[in-house]
């Protein structure tokens, strides 16, 4: 275990996290140039660098793959910002006092999104980057009814891209609810596409597949968990049935989201046989598992006869409100709130230079300190080092091409870039950054382009070195880290608020908020200690996939936990109608599990009968029921990673991150 060097810096950067898209380029490039010839046909030459920019933007927020219903709604909401941005740029023109409480709401309340998750924290970054271009660009040369149509034209224009969404809703609905059937997913997968598919009405067969597929994703989980620990003999038999239960899974999933007939599933009984014969009376544990895949399996396979309801249903998951989000994180000891303060005050300071002086390097030195500075001290280093790096590769390459290319070609070159900008964003964010820096020198020169790109590079070091004095100096968030210590008190939090869930008392809502403000709190502290253990060391991908898919399926309890405590709100006596089962199992399981943790955590231990997994998945079961059911399969799951963790050292080993 090394602490990750220079080149494991930029290995970070380089990352991939998606696969290229091309298809997505080629629509962004083409909406620009359409954008940009009706601005001219219009009279609107004076607004035709922001509207192409403002098309590109739009463009990406339409591209997301989300549900038809969300993405208008994001559509909508990045229209409205886009608007007041460029709105709020040019009030600020009118004096400095109003240009510097613009820019410290613009900042503080953006970035401050983070505390809500990674998604609403990067939707919040792309807020404030549309009010630091409207910052460059917003002059008196045009007036706020010019800036208004400048922002609403380019989605006029991009609202095309909704014809061909309309079109393909249903492929990318089928494709979501089938996520759990496909062997290359993952938990964490699964629970994202749970958040997107959150209040969509859904045909009730599109509804039982997604929950039958995420049963079976968590007992594939567990079952990958397991067969990690048995002998080499025993291994291959249940390895060779997991091998067989992936390839129906896919098969199932194919044909639903082809409307193809049902499976042939004799295989799949054939190797359950087998498991039964290699386990027979000596593990009950993988038989049980064995047994409820292929109950989940046979039960997707009947959805795909066309029998099923037609009916439409929603599925529901947390019911925390904005207000308890806020309560639990908007506080001076959240790392998040923190960066805000920084970033809010950097980014000030650094505009304010701006509004006096438009000059490229002062900008540019801005662009350093909004691309680098990060919630910590060492994320922000990481950044400071490996942004530079690509940026100076970027550099190379534009001079390269300035040598070999005449200045006519390079602005067509230039245009290139900005479609590898998008269709390496946000996959590729090395090569994406490495693109958009590109375009800049290119088409933005001052004096030959090797004269800028050198000048570019020393600005953007410039503006790295201010950000990293800020994240040392300004309330430092290099907090020493005990990852072991922040996971077990994350599961405790999430342990109180099942217990709260399952007591039914005179104050239930007031003490179910409570608590899982205490679990928002915690959640996020963990989420920034795993990305610190991920920034500072390398080769532990074992362990951090460990305390990743611990964070994940904690989640997912909470998330299951806050919608049972919806139903439970509305009608207690819920608990009580043909519950009491599943009610005792989940006491039981959660009782054990929290003296396991108060103890000696090094003997991590529970009573095998507790990991006979539920596989009674049925789509006649109460909502509630099936809750119940999915807690007790996940806390085994967490169980489980917690006792693989021990084994392991990983609960041993990050108790002092810095």
């Amino acid at each position: 275990m090394e602490k990750i060097g220079l080149i494991g810096k930029f290995k970070i950067l380089a990352r991939p996290t998606g696969s290229p898209k091309w298809g997505h380029a080629v629509r962004a490039i083409i909406l620009m140039i359409l954008a940009g010839l009706i601005a001219h046909f219009l009279g609107f030459d004076k607004g035709i660098g922001v509207i192409m920019f403002v098309t590109l933007l739009a463009s990406i927020i339409i591209d997301i793959s989300l549900p038809i219903r969300k993405v208008a709604i994001l559509a909508i909401l990045g229209l409205f910002m886009t608007v007041l941005a460029f709105l709020s740029a040019y009030l600020a023109l009118s004096s400095l006092e109003i240009f510097i409480f613009f820019t410290v709401v613009w900042a503080f309340f953006t970035t401050s999104l983070y505390i809500f998750g990674a998604t609403e924290g990067s939707l919040g970054f792309t807020f404030f980057l549309i009010y630091f271009v409207a910052v460059l660009m917003v002059n008196t040369g045009s007036t706020p009814v010019e800036w208004c149509i400048y922002s609403v034209l380019p989605y006029l224009v991009v609202s095309i891209l909704f014809i061909p969404k309309i079109w393909l809703e249903k492929k990318r609905i089928s494709e979501m609810v089938t996520v759990g059937f496909n062997p290359q997913s993952s938990i964490q997968s699964v629970f994202l596409t749970l958040k997107v598919l959150s209040g969509v009405s859904l045909k009730s067969n599109y509804y039982d597949i997604f929950k039958l597929g995420s049963y079976l994703k968590g007992l594939r989980a567990y079952s990958d968990l397991i067969a990690s620990r048995i002998p080499s003999k025993s291994k291959e038999c249940f390895n060779n049935f997991l091998a067989v239960a992936d390839k129906s899974s896919l098969e199932v999933s194919n044909n639903f989201k082809s409307n193809g007939d049902m499976v042939d599933l004799k295989e799949m009984e054939d190797s359950l046989l087998e498991v039964e014969s290699c386990f027979s009376g000596n593990n009950n544990v993988i038989f049980e598992l064995s047994q409820g895949i292929t109950d989940i399996l046979n039960k997707s396979n009947k959805l795909l006869s066309g029998t099923s309801k037609k009916d439409v249903k929603k599925i529901e998951t947390s019911k925390i409100s904005f207000k308890e989000v806020l309560e639990a994180n908007f506080n001076i000891n959240n790392i998040y709130i923190r960066h805000t303060i920084r970033f809010t005050l950097a980014m000030t300071i650094a505009l304010v230079l701006v509004y006096f002086n438009h000059e490229r390097s002062v900008i540019w030195v801005t662009m350093g300190i909004l691309i680098i500075l990060k919630p910590d001290i060492t994320s922000t280093v990481n950044n400071l080092i490996s942004r530079v790096g690509v940026n100076l590769f970027a550099i190379i390459i534009a001079i390269i091409l300035s040598f070999i290319f005449p200045h006519y070609v390079l602005i067509f070159l230039a245009f290139i870039m900005l479609f590898f900008f998008r269709a390496f964003f946000p996959g590729y964010m090395a090569l994406s950054i490495m693109a958009i820096t590109v375009f800049i020198v290119l088409v933005w020169p001052t004096g030959t382009v090797f004269e800028n790109a050198i000048a570019r590079l020393v600005d953007i070091s410039i503006g790295g070195i201010i950000a990293f004095i800020f994240a040392y100096v300004i309330l430092p968030s290099r907090v020493t880290v005990n990852l072991p210590d922040q996971l077990i008190k994350t599961i405790k939090a999430n342990i109180n608020c099942a217990n709260q869930v399952l007591a039914i008392s005179k104050n239930y809502d007031s003490n179910i908020v409570k608590c899982f403000k205490m679990y928002i709190g915690e959640d996020n502290n963990l989420e920034a200690g795993i990305k610190k253990l991920e920034d500072t060391f390398e080769d532990i991908n074992d362990d951090l996939e460990l305390y990743n898919g611990l964070m994940i399926l904690n989640r997912k309890v909470a998330a299951d936990l806050t919608a049972a405590s919806a139903i439970l709100s509305k009608d207690p006596e819920k608990l009580q109608q043909d519950n009491d089962i599943h009610v005792n199992k989940l006491k039981d399981i959660l009782h054990k599990f929290e003296v396991s943790l108060n103890g000696d955590i090094g003997q991590l231990k529970l009573n095998p009968d507790v990991f006979k997994m539920d596989h009674s998945y049925d789509t006649q079961n109460s909502e509630l029921e099936q809750l119940l059911n999915w807690i007790a399969a996940d806390i085994q799951l967490i169980i489980k990673g917690m006792e693989i963790a021990v084994e392991t050292g990983a609960l041993s080993r990050y108790t002092k991150l810095d």
